[in-house]
């Protein structure tokens, strides 16, 4: 289960912006449409800074690549750097594609790219970290992205990027040059609350808005027996040992917030100074509230040693998940297969005492598209990118059957980045509902008419087929809390590493989490807290905030 989990898990998470999204995600299709495939159609010669102009002659864009050629799913004759996918980018802008080298393994491909950029013997076009990208850099081997960004990004691209205000094209902005083309993470992942709804019921429960209503209900589903089996044996919830995390199951982030306790962030505070969030006194409230809820035995007892952390979920021994909106793809459904009396709904609860739902945001960027500064054709990178995402977007009708039905990954597409709208899951769930609203899925694009069929079998038919009953709770239920009007989004101001973190940061980590888990568990005091936050500092904390605070002013 776990194997599917992370396989589903990335198809969720990374397709939402290609396939998932497809042109539904868009604000205007077929303005989008318009744009790029028909400028594309024009002529031959397109002239200059034309995001979609084919070459007159073809010219040639070599690739390192980390892709398995396992499992590909193409069809016979096709490989990772000879396919459709290749030859449609050829035929659009003459330019060929191929690989200088290829790895089946990301460990593989960082070894490789360690040696390229060594030796300086570049690929015309690959993917780094933000290590690699500063080290680039300061090397001046990528090319200055500015103008080609600035004339050839088609107007998609660049709306992908705006959504995100400056907080994308920033992170690989260097004295004010412009050295890569940043993928992006979609927002919306944050852990919300799920509640056994036939649990609420069943003890004349209504859904919580505030903190003391929600552990009002995990007491009741600890001590009144909601599964009605005569046994002690239920909980409120259960936990990770790492307590919280974007984009994870059972972290107590929902319990933070509503404290304006954030685990591991880099904020402002009113002053305007940068703090580490794990040292604040809002976190010592935190982790005493969660100390009181461990010795109520409202939380699992056993949640620090599971090997499995979803294992009460399955089991039916937990009313309440934390969780991100996809969690009925895993690990619900397998709490519906053993109990189907089970109903899960969502709620963005708890709130603080203003009345908001507080979270923080995700990593917005963390991989980098460059290009070898002796590249003849830095606008060739920027023109594949536009006319990639035309065809993962299937703006262009000429993209839209490449291997229909074949299930082949969009990765094989030249670049393997994504870039999509920061509310990109909501989006989707907005032009699916609209469409679920007017019962008419005409203008809804392949993946989505799926969804919408999925949701009506499950309407007509709740919970006969769980994979059915996933799309529905995920896109219709889920999505539909990830609304940012629902939302109070802490920003972090700082997602690098500093010198002083990269020798110190692990030590300082490992104490803060176990420290952290020792205070709910008991097993230190919560004054404990306060040694910690000295301790923290003396160790480095002090010299890597300092570092921080500089770093986050450029």
């Amino acid at each position: 289960m776990k194997l599917k989990w992370i396989v589903g898990c990335l198809v969720v998470l990374m397709l939402l912006t290609t396939a998932c999204g497809s042109s539904g995600t868009e604000p205007n299709p077929d303005t989008n449409q318009t744009e790029g495939t028909k400028d594309t159609e024009k002529s031959p010669d397109s002239g200059k800074e034309d995001p979609f102009g084919k070459y007159d002659e073809p010219i040639t864009l070599t690739l390192g690549k980390s892709i398995s050629t396992k499992n590909t799913n193409l069809p016979n004759g096709d490989t990772v750097d000879n396919n459709e996918y290749y030859r449609y980018i050829e035929k659009k802008l003459n330019v060929k594609v191929t690989h200088a080298w290829q790895t089946e393994t990301q460990e593989a491909y960082q070894q490789k790219l360690s040696v390229s950029i060594a030796s300086q013997d570049l690929p015309d076009a690959f993917i780094v970290n933000e290590k690699q990208l500063k080290q680039l850099v300061e090397a001046d081997l990528i090319a200055d992205l500015t103008d080609v960004y600035n004339k050839y990004s088609s107007p998609l691209i660049k709306s992908y990027y705006e959504s995100y205000g400056d907080r994308v094209l920033k992170r690989a902005t260097f004295d004010g040059k412009l050295m890569a083309f940043p993928g992006t993470e979609i927002g919306g992942q944050h852990n919300m609350t799920w509640i056994r709804q036939d649990w609420l019921d069943k003890l004349g429960l209504q859904p919580p808005k505030t903190l003391d209503e929600l552990l009002a209900i995990a007491k009741a589903f600890t001590e009144k027996d909601p599964d009605g089996n005569g046994k002690n044996d239920t909980y409120g919830f259960t936990g990770l040992p790492t307590l919280a995390g974007w984009n994870t199951v059972n972290g107590f982030d929902p319990i933070f917030g509503a404290l304006h306790a954030y685990k591991g962030q880099w904020l402002k505070d009113q002053a305007g100074s940068t703090v580490y969030s794990s040292t604040l006194p809002e976190m010592k409230t935190a982790l005493a509230k969660l100390h009181e809820l461990y010795a109520a035995g409202i939380i699992d007892k056993e949640f620090p040693v599971r090997k499995d952390s979803t294992e009460l979920i399955a089991a039916n021994k937990v009313g309440i998940v934390f969780g991100p909106w996809w969690i009925p793809y895993w690990p619900l459904p397998d709490s519906v297969k053993n109990d189907p009396k089970a109903e899960w709904k969502p709620y963005t609860a708890p709130l603080d005492s203003d009345g908001k739902f507080n979270t923080y945001d995700q990593n917005p960027t963390g991989s980098f598209l460059v290009v070898k500064k002796e590249y003849a054709h830095p606008e060739a990178v920027a023109k594949v990118l536009n006319m990639e995402y035309e065809g993962i977007r299937k703006l262009d009708p000429a993209a839209k059957d490449i291997y229909k039905d074949l299930n082949v990954s969009w990765v094989i597409w030249p670049f393997a980045i994504q870039i999509g709208f920061e509310d990109d899951a909501y989006r989707v769930h907005l032009e699916l509902k609209a469409a679920w609203d007017a019962k008419d899925p005409s203008k809804l694009n392949d993946e989505l008419k799926m969804w919408y069929e999925n949701v009506k079998k499950n309407a007509e038919n709740p919970k006969k087929d769980l994979a059915v009953w996933s799309d529905s709770m995920s896109r219709m239920d889920g999505s539909a809390e990830i609304d940012p009007s629902k939302l109070t989004v802490i920003r972090n101001v700082f997602f690098g590493q500093t010198k002083t973190m990269e020798l110190k940061w692990a030590i300082l980590e490992k104490m803060e989490n176990e420290t952290f888990l020792k205070i709910i568990l008991g097993e230190e005091p919560v004054d404990k807290f306060d040694s910690f936050v000295q301790e923290w500092k003396k160790l480095g904390g002090d010299q890597i905030t300092k570092e921080v605070e500089e770093a986050s002013k450029k």
